[in-house]
């Protein structure tokens, strides 16, 4: 049962990333939204995590709380007719098996590793 509920959750989420992936590739949002939409992108597609999965709970929780909430803030400042459109495009893309490839999601992904590894090691010396 609550397995169920938490897959049905992350399709959801999943459709909204494609949706607003999608839009971002029309140039169909605000600056901020597209400033948002490049992070969370980046972070929910590329295959390289800030946190790697197999850290204990971190791993994934940094998912469950970073993606919804960016989420949530380019769902509140982008036109629901916008959001709506991109949903129904989401939708069909994803039926005809086509998956997001967001190439600078994987820059941004390793550049946040490597100024990480920058702020330690000045922090440490």
């Amino acid at each position: 049962m609550l397995s169920r509920l938490i897959k049905h959750l992350i399709a959801k989420f999943y459709i909204r990333v494609v949706a607003f992936w999608l839009a971002l590739k029309a140039k169909d949002l605000s600056v901020t939204a597209i400033v948002l939409t490049i992070l969370m992108v980046s972070y929910a597609i590329s295959p390289i995590d800030l946190i790697p999965d197999f850290i204990p709970v971190l791993g994934y929780l940094d998912e469950l709380v970073i993606i919804p909430t960016l989420l949530y803030l380019i769902n509140a400042i982008t036109k629901k007719t916008t959001t709506e459109k991109y949903l129904g495009i989401a939708i069909r893309h994803l039926e005809m098996g086509n998956k997001p490839i967001f190439k600078l999601g994987i820059i941004i992904v390793i550049s946040s590793w490597i100024l990480v590894a920058l702020v330690i090691f000045n922090l440490t010396n």
